[in-house]
């Protein structure tokens, strides 16, 4: 596909950050959204909770989703799940606990009774970890007691406290242990060495298959691409914000649009039809993205008998060599993804 390495295993976690909810008992759900949210109460479920600011004290018997961009937790919940900018952690958390942001810290409070998995950017943990913990950051402290295994993928590692089980950590790393740790091992380095050869064989490899995916759309559903150049046939760059801008907007809104329908009695088939088709749409939003610079190109420049299949080719073409580039290809495939889910969005619109 036209997502490179880093956009694959984005996408992945994306995906298996939704699908957790799907064991979330519907009939004991607290759900709150809003611009600052602050709470302290007791909930006999699992709980969901969307702001900027977002500060809980909950107990909470099930699974505690906070996401926001400052995240505080100074409660009591069975499964921790917390997503956000800056992430302060000063709570219990009786069983497992899964982090995502950029800068994370756990106070000397916190408890993890099971296993830790974090992903951040700047990560400090204080606090009691009793089992094991996953940590893939660019500077991880350990100043807390972790009484299992730690396995940490990081730039910087510093352990000034105890690890009782064994410390793996790659072996790019800059590594100073001042505390005390059981064993080390060290594992693979983060950035591979990746050979020319390497690089030319995966990007034929991503090329052909989006072409040959391409190729079966056009060939079942020849209509949809058709129906992207009338909508388009008059685009400009205030249309292209457009789609750009209800792209990122589906992409946050049905995730909640999800967990919503499955707080309903007979939301669940609804909700888990949606995460498919959400999945689906990602997969082959920079195809249709691919498309529309194709046809733009075509129409501009070709000025001849419109051939969707050769379309398609060029726009794909520039993408997947777009995408290839070093340092920006990322960012371009992220950009693609969002104007493809824009067209996406665009195609249910009704014709005028």
């Amino acid at each position: 596909m036209l997502i490179g390495d880093d956009m694959k295993k984005i996408l992945f976690l994306i995906i298996c950050l939704f699908s957790i909810p799907l064991f979330i008992k519907a009939e004991g759900l607290n759900f709150v959204a809003g611009e600052n949210v602050e709470e302290q109460k007791e909930v006999k479920g699992s709980s969901i909770i969307f702001g900027n600011n977002v500060n809980s004290n909950n107990t909470v018997e099930g699974i505690d989703v906070l996401f926001g961009n400052n995240v505080t937790f100074t409660g009591q919940s069975d499964y921790g799940l917390f997503i956000g900018n800056n992430i302060n952690v000063n709570g219990t958390i009786k069983n497992d606990g899964f982090i995502f942001g950029n800068v994370i810290n756990f106070d000397e409070n916190v408890v993890v009774n099971r296993d830790l998995i974090i992903f951040g950017s700047d990560v400090t943990i204080n606090g009691k970890i009793n089992r094991d913990i996953t940590i893939f950051a660019f500077n991880v402290t350990i100043n807390g007691e972790i009484l299992g295994d730690a396995n940490i993928k990081a730039t910087e590692i510093k352990v000034n406290g105890n690890i009782n089980g064994i410390l793996s950590y790659n072996e790019d790393a800059i590594i100073d242990v001042t505390g005390n740790v059981g064993e080390t091992k060290l594992t693979e380095k983060i950035t591979a060495e990746v050979t020319l050869q390497d690089k030319i064989w995966q990007f034929i490899i991503n090329y052909g298959s989006t072409l040959v995916i391409f190729l079966a759309f056009a060939l079942l559903v020849p209509q949809l691409f058709k129906r992207i150049e009338n909508k388009n046939e008059n685009i400009t760059v205030l249309n292209a914000f457009s789609l750009f801008g209800f792209g990122t907007l589906s992409i946050i809104l049905l995730p909640v649009l999800f967990i919503l329908l499955l707080s309903l009695i007979f939301g669940m088939s609804l909700a888990i039809l949606l995460l498919v088709l959400y999945i689906l749409a990602i997969w082959l939003s920079s195809i249709f993205t691919s498309y529309l610079i194709g046809y733009l190109i075509w129409k501009n420049f070709v000025k001849k008998d419109k051939n969707i299949y050769l379309i398609g080719l060029i726009g794909i073409s520039i993408v997947s060599v777009l995408t290839a580039l070093p340092y920006i290809g990322t960012l371009i495939s992220v950009i693609c993804i969002m104007i493809g889910m824009g067209i996406i969005m665009q195609q249910l619109k009704k014709d005028n």
